[in-house]
């Protein structure tokens, strides 16, 4: 469900901002500097020119990352409550992984791009979880240790549609290697 939920804002919000977008770039106004979007909410009020409107619906990277960081949460959480452990015991996707891994018999193998590959998601979730958008060099060794492409300390990370897909099939499929599936739907795409 949860799964399933994220999904569907991704692909909703997708829609939106291209629609947004579209509605606003082929709209004729005299003077399109002097154009101010208001939103009212409640004591709360945001104003913002039209350039920055569009910039903003523009920028999927940041939908992205919280989709990211969101399914790697709800793994992540996923993964505590099959094992009965408190998610904060873990050190990293490559302990959690292999905890699940391990508790159903099953091995790096059975998940999409193995452990390298979660542990690319995880590096990744971590340059836009801290705010930084790079790879810092604890990332840099913890990529070159699972055996990951490469990537150098201090590389800027950016987040793409099919990047974000891909990484949470990742997610799903250790998810389902480790029969998880009934603490989190992960049926859905």
């Amino acid at each position: 469900m949860e799964w399933g939920r994220i999904t569907r804002f991704l692909e909703s919000a997708r829609l939106a901002f291209a629609r947004e977008r579209d509605l606003w770039t082929s709209a004729e106004f005299e003077d399109r500097e002097e154009v101010r979007l208001v939103s009212a909410n409640g004591r709360r009020s945001y104003s913002v020119s039209l350039e920055q409107h569009v910039e903003a619906v523009n920028d999927e990277q940041t939908l992205y990352a919280s989709v990211l960081i969101h399914s790697y949460a709800i793994a992540e959480a996923a993964a505590a409550r099959k094992l009965g452990v408190d998610s904060r015991t873990f050190s990293g996707i490559e302990d959690w992984g292999e905890r699940l891994l391990e508790a159903n018999a099953k091995g790096w193998d059975r998940v999409a791009d193995g452990r390298a590959g979660l542990v690319e998601v995880a590096v990744v979730r971590n340059a836009f979880a801290h705010g930084t958008h790079l790879i810092g060099r604890q990332g840099q060794s913890r990529l070159a240790r699972a055996g990951a492409p490469g990537r150098n300390a201090a590389s800027r990370v950016t987040l793409s549609y099919d990047q974000v897909c891909l990484f949470r099939a990742r997610l799903r499929s250790l998810l389902n290697a480790a029969a998880v599936e009934k603490t989190v739907d992960v049926s859905d795409a």
